[in-house]
């Protein structure tokens, strides 16, 4: 493979082979369907932002839970205290 030519790791090799392929795919498509660069930008720019936001959001409900669980155990053993 080309990549052992430039001692890389397999894995490294391989994240750069997929954003090759990926780039090559949505050139392809925007000469198919005659999407101009700007187009093709603006729908990347969506999409890293709406990925952003999903992150974002399963790491605030993570958090919430987290924290709600470690309150609840304090309860819990406050009552066992208690009694």
């Amino acid at each position: 493979m080309i990549f052992s030519l430039l001692n890389v790791r397999k894995k490294t090799a391989a994240s750069i082979a997929g954003i090759f392929i990926g780039l090559a795919c949505l050139w392809g498509v925007s000469i198919w369907q005659d999407i101009s660069r700007q187009e093709m930008f603006n729908i990347l720019i969506a999409t890293v932002i709406m990925l952003a936001a999903i992150i974002g959001g399963a790491l605030l409900l993570i958090t919430v839970f987290k924290l709600l669980g470690g309150l609840l155990r304090r309860l819990a053993a406050s009552r066992e205290n208690d009694t």
